[in-house]
């Protein structure tokens, strides 16, 4: 017997559809749904298993995209059973989906892990955190340490990374370079390090320069100094696209430049984690209004 794979959450004015033509794929236990579906909870959103899109006037259909990439015509049809859809392709970093097949009269459509050229048209949403993250968190909220960096060492800009953080500085460095994703400390030890850190440096993701740090060091209100070079070299103001406005943390394109805005980000911390702070509420509430906008404009 084969376990459906598919979800729905039913509102008091609309639902909220998990679904995937892939069984093997359930959006509900994959790391990157986090921050998606702490905003969808926010809108009252309670999830149940269905087999199927319902035939309904409006909807949210979250889709994890890379697992569904063969599958664009399946989806189409069962697209076409809603007038109006709101619809999120999640976790597909190799932007494998054909997003550009979608086809339905009446759709706004969210990517996750976006490329820069090919999805400008559409809604844009960040890795964000992962599922499991404020489950994790610790009771309070105390900054002992400068900088801190855990996370898998796979690629040239994260050893350039862990370069700079091996040489000597004045400063307060908790550093671990692991082999592999999830093979460091435990989600209870990282994210008790995390929100003691003062400044998480986000080395960039495989693909694209978009990782989780990024989003784990916003919720844990460490200052993010961001990367804007990809694994292969390519350099992208990644941030400011991604977030449609020009972002309140660091950026860099050379890890070098690491201690200088170390060294500057201590000398004014509290202003600026205070500003980024400020922007990174802003910026969750407004996906949360443009979701309601977009379902029921």
């Amino acid at each position: 017997m084969i376990i459906s794979t598919n979800y729905i959450a039913t509102m008091s004015q609309y639902n909220t559809c998990l679904y995937s033509e892939n069984p093997k794929a359930n959006i509900a236990n994959q790391w990157d749904f986090g921050f998606l579906k702490d905003t969808l909870k926010q809108l009252d959103s309670e999830f149940k298993s269905v087999d199927n899109l319902p035939k309904t006037d409006k909807a949210i259909v979250v889709i994890p995209a890379r697992h569904n990439a063969e599958k664009i015509d399946e989806i189409n049809k069962e697209l076409s059973k809603i007038n109006h859809v709101v619809l999120f392709l999640m976790g597909d970093e190799e932007a494998d989906f054909p997003v550009e097949k979608i086809e339905h009269p009446s759709i706004h459509i969210w990517v996750q892990n976006p490329h820069m050229g090919r999805h400008d048209k559409y809604n844009k949403l960040g890795t964000g955190y992962p599922m499991h993250m404020h489950d994790n968190l610790p009771d309070k909220l105390e900054k002992v340490n400068d900088v801190y960096f855990s996370g898998q060492v796979t690629h040239q800009r994260r050893e350039e990374l862990m370069r700079v953080l091996d040489t000597s500085w004045s400063l307060d460095i908790l550093a671990n370079a692991t082999t592999s994703f999830t093979a460091g400390a435990s989600p209870k030890e990282y994210y008790l390090h995390m929100t003691q850190a003062k400044i998480a440096p986000a080395p960039s993701g495989a693909v694209i320069p978009d990782s989780f740090r990024l989003f784990e060091a916003l919720e844990c209100m460490s200052i993010v100094v961001a990367d804007t070079k990809t694994a292969n070299g390519e350099v992208m103001q990644y941030w400011d696209w991604l977030f449609d406005t020009a972002v309140p943390f660091p950026q860099l394109q050379d890890w070098n430049a690491l201690v200088g805005i170390a060294n500057t980000v201590l000398e004014d911390y509290d202003n600026l984690l205070h500003k980024q702070t400020a922007w990174w509420l802003q910026y969750k509430r407004n996906v949360k209004h443009k979701i309601l906008e977009q379902l029921h404009g």
